[in-house]
């Protein structure tokens, strides 16, 4: 078969710094066209990639190239996911849409069930649990390295001064929005997808601010418990997520791209704590100077690149992508959800 033929619906940070790369790298995909509502953004991008088509359209209805695209992959705020991808997939494209899925449940199974109907393949980006550090400690956990999981503990810090979208705040729970669907997806990941919330803890954020100061979910899947600790209104940004096992401990530095492990410290002793100090600081170290070549070379992925070739995969074979598929972005969306309401109940409580 030939390259998947593509174009990108977005032209903001996350189009240009993450689907048009690596969209351009894979040799199985053809960029044809890009689309977004600002013409600048159309013709910035266009120059920049060398795109040979682009469009200042609101749909696939204002595409004059449409016939000559396979599929789509859709980068614009999550406000608008439902409706364009619901719109593509009905003018016969496979759509890869970025996290998360929909504002409503409902939005989410509605398009899952609409790319059913019309033969479609809808994938979501789910990115970071295929990053190296995420990959290479399921291979850990595979081999048994870490012993008997015990728990999983994810822990966010947001800097509230850090680059976000400007349209951020106008999402339900504003940022947790945007962004737990990273950790439901990495906490499902390890732990299996039978995630069920126990608890979820909202700690309110400044009056007229969607965005909470803080967000404490209790979580298991069977009997293993997870944690996910997210901060809004911290002076540095840091995403890790921590396996604890019977033997060692592992942990995903999300934003660096690094696997941190140490051993079991046994008593606790003056050696042992000598000796997971110094499993903390050479993993970390050689972990950073592995991602920081990577990144000045323009490689660091952080998963992008496998998400888009298991996209092209199911379009070529038209079965849906392990991990990425549209039950997966619904389930997130679930889980999103079961937390907003949880914390619309405690507010009138």
């Amino acid at each position: 078969m030939g390259a998947l033929r593509v174009a990108v619906v977005g032209l903001g940070w996350v189009g240009t710094h993450r689907h048009l790369p690596w969209l351009k790298r894979n040799r199985d995909v053809e960029v044809v066209g890009v689309i977004d509502h600002t013409p600048a953004r159309v013709e910035r991008a266009r120059a920049l990639f060398r795109v040979p088509h682009g469009v200042t359209a609101e749909g696939p209805h204002a595409v004059p190239w449409l016939d000559e695209i396979d599929a789509v992959t859709i980068a614009t705020p999550p406000a608008t996911h439902a409706e364009l991808a619901r719109a593509y997939l009905l003018a016969g494209k496979d759509v890869l849409l970025e996290k998360p899925m929909a504002l409503e449940v409902g939005q989410a199974r509605d398009i899952a069930s609409t790319a059913d109907r019309e033969g479609r393949v809808l994938a979501v980006v789910h990115n970071f649990q295929f990053a190296r550090s995420a990959i290479r400690l399921r291979r850990l956990i595979a081999a048994g390295r870490l012993g008997q999981i015990q728990a999983v503990w994810g822990a966010q810090l947001s800097n509230p001064r850090r680059r976000l979208p400007e349209w951020y705040d106008s999402l339900p729970l504003g940022l947790f929005y945007d962004e737990s669907p990273h950790f439901f997806y990495l906490v499902r990941s390890i732990v299996g997808d039978d995630l069920r919330i126990e608890v979820a803890h909202v700690v309110p954020g400044p009056p007229g601010r969607s965005t909470p100061a803080a967000i404490t979910l209790l979580m298991h899947a069977g009997a293993t418990p997870a944690q996910v600790s997210m901060n809004f209104t911290a002076p540095v940004s840091e995403w890790h997520l921590t396996v604890i096992g019977s033997d060692a401990l592992a942990v995903v530095d999300v934003f660096r791209d690094v696997l941190v492990t140490t051993r079991n410290d046994g008593e606790h002793l003056g050696r042992h704590i000598l000796r997971t100090t110094a499993d903390a600081v050479t993993s970390h170290l050689g972990g950073v100077a592995r991602s920081g070549a990577l990144n000045v070379a323009g490689k660091l992925a952080y998963g992008n690149d496998v998400v888009i070739a298991r996209f092209v995969e199911a379009c070529r074979t038209r079965v849906a992508p392990k991990d990425i598929a549209a039950a997966d972005g619904v389930e997130v969306v679930r889980l999103q959800h079961e937390v907003l309401e949880r914390a619309r109940v405690a507010a009138g409580s």
